[in-house]
This record gives C-alpha cells, structure tokens and sequence, in this order.
C-alpha cells in the first residue's frame, strides 16, 4: 500500500470526517466529549462543521491517500494562526460565493469536560510531521502539540520536547480515571 502525503481539498471532508472519527471514537477522552453520541452522529457533526473548518485560512490540512484504493487514510491540520498572512497556506477546492462562519460549540459535546481539557495509522503522522517540521523550518516558526501517551516518542524524533503535562478527570459515564496529556514543543533549528 504506497502512500502520498498531498494537499486537501474541500472534496476531502466526508473522508476526513470519518478518518477523524474512526481513529479516536474508542478513546476514553472522545466518549468524554460526546457520551453516548453514536459513530455516524459524530461523523455528520464533523461534516457539518467542515465548511466552516476548511475555509479558516489559518489553519492548513493535508491527506495521506493510500495509492491503490484512492482512500484518504489520515489527515492533518496544521494552525498557522499567529503567522504573517503572506506564510498562510490557501484551501482549495471551496465552492464559490464560500463565506465562512464563525464556529458554533458542537450539537452533543460534554461542554464540562471540553471546557476542563480546552486538547496512526501506517507511518502517516511521521509524514505529517516531516510536512509540518519542514514547514515551520522554511517560515521560523515555533510548534506546539498537545500529544498523547502514545505519541509521544514520535513526537520527540521530530525535534519535539516536554514541556508541561496536562492531567483531565474523564468522565464517569465512561469509566472516569484520568488521561495524561504532554505539552511539546519544537523551536526552529535556523
């Protein structure tokens, strides 16, 4: 299964949404967020926020499409909020007359426990990293993750260091116990 790491388009966001959905619905800090809220609901919210989403000019999303079947198999979104508008990166794909809105809180998030946070698949986050690393050496810029437990090896091979930690009470409908979070950043090398 060969993989290309490429541009997004706004045709991608059905396929994101469920890549989206799919990698973190099991996790215990996701049923935190919407508990109880099914698979496909979770997908049509993130459809439904997608427009909105993809036309922030800052942020920046890119794909991994696996090569033999067409499948967008990961994504990344990339924040470039504090950059100069000449280092944005242009989505393409939007439809015409595109006017964007401003967010709204998703229809079924555990507003509680997202406000307490305020937070893999076959080698696709090293080439996402490698594009974002890339790009933060090119333009200067400083990156921040909020990794995960597991992450956070990958995250330290790319140039990323511990900063701080975040521990959030999950909540009791799913379990309860705690999630640890690693505050990471990488400063350019230039």
């Amino acid at each position: 299964m060969p993989l290309q790491f490429q541009e997004a388009d706004f045709k991608d966001g059905k396929a994101i949404a469920n890549v989206c959905i799919s990698a973190f619905f099991d996790d215990p800090f996701q049923k935190s967020l919407y508990p109880g809220k099914p698979f496909d609901k979770q997908v049509a919210g993130v459809i439904s926020r997608w427009p909105n989403n993809y036309g922030d000019i800052s942020a920046h999303y890119k794909v991994v499409v696996d090569t033999d079947t067409s499948e967008v198999v990961s994504y990344l979104k990339s924040g470039l909020s504090i950059c100069e508008p000449e280092t944005r990166l242009t989505p393409t794909g939007l439809p015409e007359n595109f006017k964007p809105v401003r967010s709204s809180t998703p229809k079924g998030l555990n507003d509680p426990f997202a406000t307490d946070f305020t937070k893999k698949r076959r080698g696709c986050a090293s080439l996402h990293l490698s594009w974002t690393t890339e790009l933060a050496e090119e333009k200067g810029l400083t990156c921040w993750v909020e990794a995960s437990p597991m992450s956070v090896a990958l995250y330290k091979k790319f140039g990323f260091e511990i900063q701080n930690t975040i521990v959030v009470q999950l909540d009791e409908s799913c379990g309860g116990g705690t999630q640890t979070s690693s505050c990471m950043m990488r400063e350019p090398r230039k």
